[in-house]
């Protein structure tokens, strides 16, 4: 219905009028269009946004997989000497290391670090061990391990600091990086 001017009109007016009616009753279509176009263009636009809000959650989801199974804490205890040989000899004890974990120990023998064995396809692997070692003990390195900063850290043995060594590798276990650091509980 088009809209109409209350008016009386005078000679010439009327044409005015019924111009001013035609222009209304075009704005008014194509205010009826654009309503019709943006409500499709926002109903297509929730609907993307949706799929997109779908989407984040389920790599949210994967991520915090991720994250709670790399929290675990795998607690290796005290790495205690093997018994000894026929010859009185002890053997140094194995510490075996595993992959994608945070490691803790106490290390009471002569030990020597085991890298974890990997499957064919696993690309990257990022350990964590942390642990004290007695003083009157040794701790061998793995032999494969590049260092950061090019040297072999030099382990502290007083049953208290607690020392760090992370390991990674890029090469499925082949080759691996190691970083270090050391936390004196004594001191903070």
């Amino acid at each position: 219905m088009p809209y109409v001017i209350p008016y009386t009109f005078k000679a010439g007016e009327k044409a005015i009028a019924e111009q001013i009616n035609t222009n209304f009753s075009y704005i008014k279509q194509s205010m009826e269009q654009l309503n019709t176009t943006l409500s499709g263009q926002i109903y297509s636009c929730e609907d993307s946004l949706n799929s997109k809000i779908d989407d984040l959650e389920v790599d949210v989801q994967s991520t915090s997989d991720l994250i709670s199974s790399r929290d675990e804490i795998l607690k290796l205890g005290s790495i205690v000497p093997p018994d000894p040989t026929d010859d009185g000899q002890i053997p140094t004890a194995n510490i075996n290391l595993t992959a994608d974990k945070i490691q803790t120990a106490s290390i009471l023998a002569n030990s020597q670090i085991v890298m974890p064995t990997l499957e064919n396809n696993t690309d990257f692997v990022n350990i964590l061990f942390e642990f004290t070692i007695a003083s009157e003990y040794t701790l061998t390195l793995p032999l494969n391990i590049k260092w950061v900063g090019g040297e072999i850290p030099e382990i502290v043995a007083d049953g208290t600091t607690i020392n760090r060594l992370i390991f990674d590798t890029t090469t499925g276990g082949t080759n691996w990086c190691g970083y270090f650091s050391q936390h004196s509980v004594t001191e903070g």
